[in-house]
């Protein structure tokens, strides 16, 4: 039975019982007590007129005695029903509004409505684990993919924040302790349609739970989690998770790929960042002395790149255990540990702030942050700014400071699941630029932005498949040369080519960069694309439509219907006999 009928059944047991027991004794009162007629003859209600007249009289409408005026035992019997049946119904209605105040009564239409929307839901869909700042941000940007998501948290006002977004298509979500394995699967583990779960709680103890939970019951089911510490991380993996995302792995690679070349950096952000906005301004890293506040997760990666591209640190922490750990793992380093927040004119000083190229300010404090670089930059103005951002609401307060690089650990878990789910091959694209020389780097940068100026790319992976591009997949089977040089070829003008790149074919395993438009493509190729938004959409029309993909290989074209076929028929013969 629903859980809310049954809420219903049993609250209401006791109001049904009084109403249903009032207009019984109501009802066989009427029919017991003689009437008079019109003929002045003793007559006696039936049951249904009883009824009848009990239900308006015990509702209090009063639309008057039927069929015959009644006696004074009946009005006298007719009183005593209306004032039982009122009280019989206040009852009843106190009961009904306190009922639905109780917060079970509530839960369980939350969960009605929550099972029946997952069971709306026609389309494949992700299970999103926790609707924090990092769920937030993954929802918003998969809702405007099309790609539909199932949300669960256990907190109350996380829910309630996502009832009031204004998606474009309704997001179910559930109230629930996702590391219970019944909770996880009612959200939509065991439902048919569930493409995947995505844990990012904020407790890599929970994302743990969940992916062990997801793997044993169903271990088909593509699992991504949110880890920031190693022994989680490891853990996960070792039981086949399929992704898992570290903010300050991430960061820290990507921070070595800015330091390696500021133009792959620049690469990195402007492929995988938010679609059309402006590119971005490069950042040039010079040789010298950095100054590193805060040694804690973030901090002992971005240190150990740091020495690897040969700089000298200054590392300023408040935790005294941390300086004695670094110097008992790195015996020999005459790397200066200072104890302090780097908030103080002193600190900044005795850590080389005047003559350094660069500060990052990577504690889990984010006014600390904030004010080490303001002092900071009073003293050196020319400063290389890394900033780390801990909470969503202080984005305004960094973006002020003029930090050349923001490190938000929600937005960049955020950002990497959305390119693992939406465009996997992008990252194998940009790992195989980190191998490239600068001017490769230089190169790729330039062609995109003469291909589609200077808004950051919208890119897609094409596979040509049966089912994924069946117009190719068919020319290619009967024996058709297709180039890349005609998928990129306007649908609606095919002189004209489309705001469109093509980065990277994949063919059994093969990686190739940059192919030209010569480039032959093959049966079940990934194309890796890069573009307007409107690019997509007309590659698609050449993959899909063989009508299409004949136009921009200017080849002859025939119609679907049998009466297109049989104009067309008539006007070659014309032709021939105007000849």
């Amino acid at each position: 039975m629903n859980p809310v009928t049954s809420i219903i059944l049993r609250q209401m047991r006791a109001p049904l019982i009084v109403i249903v027991t009032v207009f019984s004794i109501a009802i066989l009162g009427m029919v017991l007590i003689p009437g008079v007629d019109d003929q002045g003859q003793v007559w006696r209600m039936d049951f249904f007129h009883a009824l009848y007249f009990v239900s308006f009289t015990a509702t209090t409408i009063g639309f008057g005695e039927i069929p015959y005026p009644l006696t004074d035992a009946q009005r006298l019997w007719a009183l005593i029903t209306i004032f039982f049946s009122v009280f019989g119904w206040f009852y009843a209605i106190s009961k009904i509004v306190s009922l639905i105040q109780t917060p079970l009564f509530k839960k369980a239409v939350i969960h009605s409505n929550f099972k029946h929307s997952l069971s709306q839901i026609n389309k494949k869909f992700y299970l999103i684990c926790g609707y924090g700042e990092t769920g937030q941000d993954l929802v918003n940007r998969l809702v405007k993919k099309a790609i539909n998501c199932v949300v669960i948290d256990n907190n109350q006002h996380a829910i309630e924040e996502l009832e009031v977004q204004d998606y474009i298509f309704y997001v179910p979500g559930l109230e629930a302790d996702a590391t219970t394995p019944s909770q996880l699967e009612y959200a939509g583990l065991s439902h048919p349609l569930c493409k995947g779960v995505i844990a990012i709680t904020n407790s890599d103890s929970c994302n743990l739970k969940i992916a062990i939970t997801a793997k044993l019951l169903h271990p088909e089911t593509p699992v991504i989690c949110r880890s920031e510490h190693t022994d989680f991380e490891e853990n996960m993996r070792s039981f086949n998770t399929d992704h898992t995302v570290n903010p300050y792995d991430t960061f820290a690679h990507n921070f070595a790929m800015a330091m390696k070349s500021s133009s792959l950096h620049l690469l990195n952000e402007w492929l995988t960042g938010v679609p059309d906005t402006s590119l971005d301004r490069p950042i040039t890293f010079s040789e010298g002395h950095w100054i590193l506040c805060g040694y804690g997760r973030l901090g002992q990666r971005i240190y150990k790149t740091l020495r690897e591209n040969h700089h000298s640190v200054t590392i300023i922490d408040t935790v005294a255990e941390l300086r004695d750990e670094f110097y008992r793992n790195n015996p020999g380093d005459d790397t200066q540990f200072i104890i302090g927040t780097g908030t103080d004119v002193a600190t900044l000083k005795q850590a080389g702030v005047v003559d350094a190229v660069g500060l990052i300010a990577g504690s889990n404090n984010d006014s600390n942050n904030l004010s080490a670089i303001m002092t900071a930059q009073m003293y050196n103005a020319d400063l290389v700014v890394v900033a780390r951002q801990n909470e969503m609401m202080n984005k305004q307060l960094f973006q002020a400071s003029l930090a050349d690089i923001i490190m938000h650990p929600s937005e960049i878990v955020a950002r990497r699941i959305r390119t693992l789910l939406t465009n996997p091959l992008l990252i194998d694209f940009l790992e195989e630029c980190y191998k490239q020389s600068n001017e490769w780097i230089n190169i790729t940068i330039s062609r995109l932005s003469g291909a589609i100026s200077e808004v950051k790319p919208h890119c897609w992976t094409s596979r040509l498949t049966k089912t994924g591009s069946p117009a190719v997949f068919e020319a290619l089977s009967k024996g058709r040369k297709i180039a890349l040089k005609h998928l990129l070829k306007s649908p609606i003008q095919r002189q004209e080519m489309i705001y469109c790149l093509p980065l990277m074919l994949v063919r059994n395993n093969q990686k190739f960069l940059l192919p030209n438009n010569d480039f032959a493509v093959h049966a079940d190729d990934q194309i890796l694309f890069c573009g307007i938004s409107q690019a997509e959409h007309h590659i698609s029309q050449c993959l899909h439509d063989m009508h299409t993909l004949n136009y921009v290989m200017s080849l002859k074209n025939s119609p679907d219907s049998l009466l297109g076929r049989y104009l067309r028929g008539n006007t070659k013969q014309k032709r021939r006999n105007n000849d």
